[in-house]
């Protein structure tokens, strides 16, 4: 696949209204997000669905004939499904179906069960730059992922995936099953284990140490974007100065008590200094992410308790860190963090060098900590973004924000989640000294580096 090089914007001036905004964004979506032929516009021997409902027997037979995975006298006959995820993520719909066939097909060929995943079928977005965003950012990006991963060395493994395809607002993926082999962590139970960090800092060292600096080899899906922590959108620091602070403003009044765990004087460093922060971010070093590393998107394997990371919806280019820091707040309780931390980043440490000798001598844990103290502020951006989407609920006291009693099922998990993420974020910025560190970066930044912008693409989605 050709590599396309992003482009910068056009500057001089904030964009005066949506219209501008969204514009840009599809100029630089169509310089710097190329799919693969195939995927994009490419002839489909057979009908794609649209909603879980229409993915029959037939379909199956289609697509593992097409892929040369079935004989042309076999076929499905019958299937098993049922749906394991609704309106997870970004509202996708995830079924997971067993398949019966005429005959037996040959060993290691035709799977017996796959998952199908429908990213936003029966989304209802409100707003141009929301519409452009989800449907030609974030649903296609698990797709370039799949399509343009043509490395079959990594050592961090993923999914096997059967289909992929993304076409104006249609997003279809088939993927292989891991549930026979692998247990899916589970965030809504509390914090990780310590054996369960190590997993996945081995998992994520692998996974960095095997990318770092390969972004544009050919075999490496370089066109995705990690919008928590990397973008090549250059207006990025105008988007976060304008969304950022209504994030904070409703954080703030949802939850005084974590407020102050934070401190006004930490959200005022932020709010001055968007695109130095900007900057920050998208300084060497650079690799890919998984973006999204929670225990709900890790798979444990059975046999020895490594790691199979799923949903790669956000996967991009950024600071490594970004991915620990991610998965520290929120899947690793604070105390638990503060026990293990000097364990956790030497084991990520040694299997990094391990995995890239080269960054023994260039990569130090003293790097480590300074990008951690940056990169804490993801996923305290990333919740403060669901926040802002949920600014009716937080004043009119519903759903998430009910009085305790009145929640649905969801919704208290949901209120759960939220305090756990924020509770857990807000006592990691303390403990590794952000504000600080900020201050004195910031004055430091080289004023004719380009502005690149980073991790908290996610907050331009929080009032859909």
């Amino acid at each position: 696949m050709a590599k396309v090089e992003p482009e910068p914007l056009p500057t001089g001036g904030a964009p005066a209204d949506s219209t501008s905004i969204a514009r840009k964004l599809s100029v630089a979506a169509s310089r710097s997000l190329p799919l693969d032929e195939f995927y994009l516009k490419g002839a489909i021997p057979f009908t794609v669905p649209k909603k879980i409902e229409d993915v029959d027997a037939q379909f199956f037979t289609n697509l593992l004939r097409a892929q040369n995975l079935l004989a042309p006298d076999n076929e499905v006959t019958d299937l098993d499904s049922k749906v394991i995820g609704a309106d997870k993520g970004f509202t996708s719909t995830v079924m997971l179906a067993k398949l019966t066939y005429k005959s037996p097909p040959l060993p290691d060929t035709s799977p017996d069960k796959l998952v199908v995943k429908i990213m936003g079928a029966d989304l209802r977005i409100k707003g141009l730059i929301d519409s452009y965003i989800v449907h030609h950012i974030i649903f296609p990006n698990e797709i370039r992922f799949f399509a343009e991963n043509k490395d079959a060395s990594c050592p961090a493994h993923y999914p096997t995936n059967y289909f992929a395809h993304s076409r104006g607002t249609d997003h279809f993926m088939v993927m292989e099953d891991l549930s026979d082999d692998a247990i899916c962590g589970d965030g809504a139970a509390g914090g990780a284990s310590y054996d369960q960090c190590v997993q996945v800092m081995m998992y994520l060292a692998k996974l960095h140490g095997h990318f770092w600096g390969k972004r544009h080899e050919v075999n490496s899906p370089s066109s995705v974007q990690n919008l928590f922590a990397g973008s090549d959108l250059n207006i990025y620091p105008l988007l976060l100065k304008k969304v950022m602070p209504t994030g904070f403003k409703v954080f703030a009044k949802a939850f005084p008590h974590i407020m102050e765990k934070i401190g006004d004087d930490t959200i005022n460093v932020m709010s001055k200094k968007w695109k130095a922060i900007a900057r920050i971010y998208r300084s060497e070093p650079m690799t890919l992410c998984h973006g999204d590393m929670k225990l709900d998107n890790i798979f444990f394997k059975k046999s020895d308790g490594s790691v199979i990371a799923v949903d790669w919806g956000v996967s991009g280019w950024g600071n490594p860190m970004a991915d620990l820091s991610y998965f520290f707040g929120r899947s690793v309780d604070s105390e638990d963090r503060r026990k293990w931390w000097d364990d956790l980043l030497d084991i990520y440490l040694n299997e990094l060098v391990k995995v890239n000798p080269s960054l023994k001598s260039t990569y130090t844990k003293e790097k480590m900590l300074q990008d951690l103290s940056y990169t804490s502020l993801v996923p305290f951006f990333t919740v403060c973004g669901t926040l802002k989407g949920l600014a009716n609920d937080v004043n009119n006291g519903t759903g998430p924000f009910a009085p305790e009693g009145q929640r649905t099922k969801d919704d208290q998990i949901k209120r759960h989640w939220m305090d756990q993420s924020l509770t857990r974020v807000a006592e990691m910025i303390n403990d590794l000294n952000t504000k600080e560190s900020l201050e004195s970066t910031l004055l430091k930044v080289d004023p004719s580096l380009p502005v690149i912008p980073c991790c908290c693409f996610w907050t331009m989605w929080g009032n859909r």
